[in-house]
């Protein structure tokens, strides 16, 4: 279920800003702010994306943060 509309970068910045509860920034495309509510309203979506560029454990911190 890869997102091939943004580049690996740009969504794994995308999920480090929401793992570190960075909010967005208010300017971001139409495939930004999807991605980013995809990600923001499902944990399994969260961490299968996650994964899907190589990270583990992301949930743990995402969710440890209260």
């Amino acid at each position: 279920m890869a997102n091939e509309v943004l580049p690996v970068k740009d969504r794994q910045n995308i999920i480090f800003d929401v793992v570190d509860g960075i909010p967005p920034s208010g300017d971001e495309s139409d495939e930004v702010r999807f991605f980013r509510s995809q990600i923001e309203s499902d944990n399994s979506m969260l961490e299968y994306s996650a994964e899907e560029l190589g990270f583990n454990n992301v949930l743990f911190e995402y969710l440890s943060q209260g």
